[in-house]
């Protein structure tokens, strides 16, 4: 270990300096990795934002080229509003009619007489029927106000019931349907004269008996139902017929072709049971229906309870007017069951108590278009009066009035101006960032990796900042002319007139008087007059335009949008896109640079230690060498002395 020395003290040099720009000049491989890095994270957010530009795009044109893209949007217009409003469909057609409002649909609701708060009304079940819905409540007995909130809690389905206070002593309760329109008129069956007591009806009239149609089983044509659930089915393919019945083994489901019939309103089937007198029904049982609609056939399955010795599916509930094909059996207990019988019960019709007082009667709709007289049991969302468009009516009017159902092209026109925007955007940003700097060669000097001691030329850092932070890739270069070819070319088209390029609606590179520099940069502009007549009047045509189906398989595989959708795509994905692949290359190359870094900063630490160690050893040398020849003049001068010199 050297002896201390003071550094430059001997050499008279200070050497503390030469040895850190020796270390500097030692470290500017380091500092061509950091520069590198520095612009690799510029990189990695140029290319970011070359997804976010593209991905904009992408969404703006599938909302173009969709099945419900905006270009056949219409709205309804009348000539004097608060009247009648709607909206239209795709499928409208843009037409004028006079339309006349005769009597708007109304809920019915009824009020009680007067009766003191004090009151108290008897116990009892009645029961309370609007169109095809049913509500039984049993009320325990009490005032006005616990009847109307038993109301409140059992019938909310049907009715709104309110208790009112008219004076310090009386109130009254009052009734209001849910429902608008005649059919939804309230009826009230009050055997125990409840609402009698609360002065909402006079006296009971009974319901009337139901019809029952038994409804023939034949168990060979029985098919099995869920044999992959019902397990015990594929031991018993078909039911067991009995002397009065048939049966059906534990764990197994039979569909039953039947005769089919229409469903009556508030109908049900009823299930009975046969077998021993004293045999233990099961609580439930797997009861249901196949039915036909105008959308094909439906099933309605469920575990129904036993009420009274039978089992109710309460059919009119859901396939009101609709075929029954099929009925549905599941035993889900642990023995078998046997059904002597399957019926068709069709409530009589209800004239029950008679209501007292009449607030509001219960009417339809009323209203004529072009002259032909239309009722409807509702005021709100009329699907069928005109084709392809929904009315609401909201007051009678004195005299027709005019209904227009026009293109509406402000979506349209607003979708397309931002479709173009964002294409714009995309083509601009990246023109900007391909652009390369001619004035100035880019001159990475001779530094290499394999040579890192000799430094990247600055003039090649300067220069880079004179053009685009991705200038010469090709892959944007692609992109920006996949775009323009889609943009330019022409695409098929069945509908007239013919829209084959985007020019024929007004889309181009350049207004007329345009610079050739100013087409060939591509933007494109719109005129809106002329894409405003093209939307109103040609909606068809110009959704091809976009997007068409070629082939007619359900696809739409054509058009500027689909090109352009194509084009994009490579970029916009967000694992194997090329966007992705570039940026994870960068973040590769970062980390490759932070570890040379970190392993070259090792080297300088040991470098700046040796050359340290060297120039104390040069201190010392020099140091004894001059203690030397002092020592050797000092001698030199003494031998004179002692000589006489």
């Amino acid at each position: 270990m050297p002896s201390f020395t003071v550094p430059g003290l001997s050499s008279g040099q200070n050497t503390n300096d030469l040895v850190r720009k020796l270390v500097e000049v030692e470290s500017k491989p380091i500092r061509r990795w950091e520069k590198e890095n520095e612009h690799n994270k510029i990189t990695i957010q140029a290319w970011n934002e070359l997804k976010n530009q593209t991905v904009n795009l992408q969404v703006k044109t599938k909302a173009l080229t969709s099945f419900t893209s905006p270009f056949a949007s219409k709205r309804i217009s009348a000539n004097e509003e608060g009247y009648i409003t709607g909206e239209a469909g795709k499928g409208a057609k843009a037409q004028s009619q006079e339309v006349e409002i005769l009597q708007l649909a109304t809920r019915h609701k009824i009020a009680s007489n007067k009766i003191k708060k004090e009151t108290e009304i008897p116990a009892g079940t009645f029961t309370i029927v609007s169109k095809d819905k049913r509500a039984q409540v049993e009320f325990e007995g009490g005032t006005l106000d616990k009847l109307g909130d038993k109301l409140k809690r059992v019938a909310s389905q049907i009715v709104r019931a309110n208790v009112t206070k008219v004076d310090s002593e009386n109130s009254v309760l009052s009734m209001t349907a849910l429902s608008y329109g005649k059919d939804a008129s309230l009826k009230f069956l009050d055997p125990a004269g409840v609402l009698k007591a609360a002065g909402l009806v006079g006296d009971n009239i009974p319901e009337p008996p139901p019809t029952v149609t038994p409804i023939s089983m034949v168990t060979d044509t029985a098919e099995a139902y869920l044999p992959e659930k019902f397990l015990g089915t594929k031991e018993n393919p078909k039911p067991t017929t009995q002397a009065a019945g048939f049966s059906i083994k534990q764990n197994s489901a039979y569909t039953f072709p039947i005769e089919k019939f229409l469903v009556p309103a508030l109908s049900s089937l009823e299930l009975t049971m046969g077998g021993a007198e004293n045999a233990k029904n099961p609580d439930y049982l797997g009861f249901g229906i196949i039915y036909d609609t105008k959308d094909g056939e439906k099933v309605k399955y469920q575990s129904v309870e036993i009420q009274g010795g039978k089992y109710i599916l309460p059919i009119g509930n859901y396939a009101k007017e609709e075929s029954v094909l099929k009925i549905i059996l599941a035993n889900t207990s642990d023995a078998e069951v046997f059904i002597s019988g399957i019926s068709l019960s069709v409530p009589g019709e209800i004239q029950g108590a008679p209501v007292l007082n009449d607030v509001v009667s219960a009417l339809d709709a009323v209203f004529k278009i072009d002259g032909i007289e239309i009722t409807r049991d509702t005021n709100e969302n009329i699907k069928d009066a005109i084709e392809g468009a929904s009315l609401t009516l909201l007051k009678e009017t004195q005299n027709p009035i005019t209904l227009e159902i026009i293109a509406d092209t402000s979506r349209g026109i607003a979708m397309i101006r931002e479709w173009v925007d964002s294409y714009n955007s995309l083509l601009k940003y990246s023109r900007d960032i391909t652009a390369t700097s001619k004035d100035n060669k880019i001159d990475k000097g001779n530094a290499t990796n394999e040579n890192p001691e000799i430094d990247i030329s600055s003039q090649y850092w300067d220069n880079k900042t004179k053009s685009g932070i991705l200038a010469g890739e090709s892959v944007i270069m692609r992109l920006i002319m996949g775009l323009k070819s889609s943009i330019g070319a022409s695409y098929p088209s069945s509908t007239e007139p013919r829209f084959k390029v985007l020019s024929d609606i007004g889309i181009t590179t350049g207004s007329p008087g345009s610079s050739w520099k100013q087409i060939q940069e591509g933007y494109l502009t719109i005129n809106e007059a002329e894409l405003q007549t093209a939307l109103s009047e040609y909606p068809e045509s110009v959704r091809e335009l976009f997007a068409s189906d070629t082939n007619e398989d359900n696809r739409l595989d054509d058009g500027v949008g689909i090109s352009v959708l194509n084009t994009l795509k490579p970029y916009t994905q967000f694992t194997s896109g090329i966007v992705s692949t570039k940026v994870k290359l960068s973040e590769t190359q970062m980390q490759e640079n932070n570890k040379k870094i970190r392993d070259y900063e090792g080297h300088l630490v040991n470098f700046e230690r040796k050359l340290k160690q060297r120039f104390e050893y040069m201190e010392q040398g020099m140091g004894k060498n001059k203690n030397v020849g002092n020592y050797i003049n000092q001698s030199i001068r003494q031998m004179k002395a002692n000589n006489g010199d």
